[in-house]
């Protein structure tokens, strides 16, 4: 029998980052590899209609919000009623897709008839919950908790987002199941990389790719990076991605307070080829961020072979336990110390740490693996199979 699934994201668009490839590309794999139909339901904004076609064939609904931020958009709960789904899959948490999934579940009878999972995609992770913690505990208190609690299954990346979900009081059974990555060929280095060539000149690049957000520690790795390159002066970094509430301005104010803007570039925000181009282009990678849940951006830079430099906080251990990254604290100490350790490896101990970092994706993090994974959830939860082995009850 045939399943009906409707995923709910806040964002369709590079607005979600790293979001909006998660549920991509698990609905495309659930729909390719497992005999079930995905509808993906969202909320539309400015990059909505150009970023509509990376979809692809899968069928998307968007409904026109009332209140941006909060994602209020009430023809959302239409959307799925008309839709019939067995079940609703909804990917984060704190705003409207929480009240319009309730809404849904107690029309059709409750969770015991139609039920539905939760992602909450390293939002209940301490740093989290201290950013705009006011606001939270009052959406906790209006809807997030009875949302959270009445979910049939919350799904975790990762051991320690599930840690955080029982930290957060929660007694729902909990599906560890890590986000996956698309592997791509090693291909030659044949196009442009989107940085000026006259700042690299002969240097390393070591790239961040990401939203420009406080949390994501750069300020940190800027100061780190002044102390590491009194020593050592062959690597350039280049902080690539989407400025978030005018953070960039922050950060270049501080390369220049820093005097290290001949070695810093801003390359803006990539997206399709020009973010393949630049993984393949870089030398290294690195996210010094203080909070993740697991970090698509990482395995993205595994899957292209490249090493990386992060925080324990990306929440991807077994990347120090295979040797596939070095790490690195999150003070300006730790960062300094990290990036030393990258700047004395020579290239074949470069290319032996991307080589590492490529196995482990390919054994761990390969999508139709993680699909199947989910298929499995979905069917226990409408009583079709028992509780495959990445369910938690404790």
């Amino acid at each position: 029998m045939s399943l009906k699934v409707s995923m709910l994201a806040p964002y369709m668009s590079r607005r979600a980052g790293g979001l909006m490839d998660c549920v991509r590309n698990l609905s495309r794999f659930l729909e390719n590899e497992h005999d079930i139909q995905v509808d993906v339901v969202s909320v539309e904004d400015e990059f909505s209609g150009e970023d509509r076609a990376r979809w692809r064939d899968l069928s998307v609904h968007l409904a026109a919000p009332k209140h941006a931020s909060f994602r209020y958009a009430p023809e959302l709960s239409r959307q799925i009623a008309s839709l019939e789904p067995d079940l609703v899959h909804t990917h984060g948490i704190w705003t409207y897709l929480s009240v319009a999934t309730l809404r849904w579940s107690k029309s059709n009878g409750g969770v015991t008839s139609r039920p539905y999972v939760v992602s909450t995609h390293g939002m209940l992770d301490p740093w989290a919950l201290h950013n705009s913690r006011w606001k939270k505990i009052l959406a906790a208190f209006v809807f997030e908790r009875r949302h959270l609690e009445n979910a049939a299954c919350i799904h975790a990346v990762n051991k320690a987002e599930a840690a955080a979900i029982r930290a957060f009081d929660l007694k729902n059974p909990i599906c560890v199941i890590p986000n996956g990555v698309e592997l791509r060929e090693s291909n030659p280095l044949n196009r442009m990389p989107p940085w000026s060539a006259d700042t690299v000149g002969g240097r390393k690049v070591l790239l961040y790719l990401g939203r420009l957000h406080p949390k994501k520690g750069l300020s940190i790795l800027l100061r780190g990076w002044k102390e590491a390159t009194r020593r050592e002066r062959g690597w350039v970094l280049v902080i690539a991605g989407w400025d978030q509430g005018g953070h960039r301005a922050e950060l270049e104010q501080l390369a220049r307070e820093l005097k290290i803007t001949d070695a810093v570039q801003f390359a803006g925000p990539l997206f399709g080829e020009a973010r393949e181009t630049a993984y393949k282009n870089a030398d290294g990678f690195v996210l010094p961020s203080l909070s993740e849940g697991q970090p698509l951006v990482v395995l993205e830079a595994w899957s292209h072979a490249r090493p990386v430099l992060m925080t324990p906080e990306c929440n991807l251990p077994e990347g120090f336990e295979k040797r596939a990254a070095i790490r690195m604290n999150a003070t300006v100490e730790g960062a300094a110390e990290g990036l030393g350790k990258l700047f004395a490896l020579d290239e074949t101990a470069l290319h032996e740490m991307g080589r590492r970092g490529r196995d482990l994706v390919v054994a761990n993090f390969s999508w139709s693996q993680i699909a199947s994974q989910m298929f499995a959830v979905y069917n226990w939860l409408l009583r079709r199979m028992a509780a495959p082995d990445c369910v938690l009850f404790d």
